[in-house]
């Protein structure tokens, strides 16, 4: 059985509506969710949220224990429930944006962007295992260390 492409009446199964499943989504524009605005004292507690994960997003690129992407879309979850000027800036953002939207859409990473991550998470994951006191612990890094780079190696390559 094929997946239908449109919606179908539940009451008339054969009547088909020409509203499509999925919307199509145009690469070229920003990926925007739906915008849920709050009451102004979470707005607020989501804005300063959102900056934060941006801030520990931007010093992720240069610090190989903080992740970048993650906080990033923290960042942009909170903004999508607060404000959908700084959601746009962060995903139309030169340097910050094509890691969202690369993640988002399953693009891949780059040969550049894996080796990179590869080799300061492997550095950063040695010294840690190197200067770690308990044995699980170091066990628990290295499991650590495997998995993320067998996820970062199973991601589709980009040019």
């Amino acid at each position: 059985m094929t997946k239908p492409t449109t919606k179908q009446n539940i009451n008339q199964p054969n009547q088909v509506v020409d509203e499509p499943l999925v919307a199509e989504t145009n690469v070229t524009e920003p990926i925007m969710a739906e915008n849920y605005l709050v009451s102004q004292p979470w707005r607020t507690l989501l804005l300063l949220a959102g900056c934060l994960a941006v801030a520990l997003g931007v010093l992720g690129i240069f610090l190989p224990l903080l992740p970048t992407v993650p906080f990033l879309l923290l960042a942009a979850a909170c903004f999508s429930r607060s404000s959908r000027k700084l959601q746009l800036w962060l995903f139309n953002h030169r340097y910050l944006g094509p890691y969202l939207t690369n993640y988002l859409l399953r693009k891949g990473i780059s040969k550049k962007q894996l080796v990179s991550s590869l080799s300061s998470m492997w550095l950063a994951m040695l010294l840690a295992i190197y200067f770690a006191p308990i044995w699980a612990v170091k066990i628990l890094l290295v499991i650590t260390a495997c998995l993320v780079s067998r996820h970062l190696l199973s991601l589709q390559r980009l040019p």
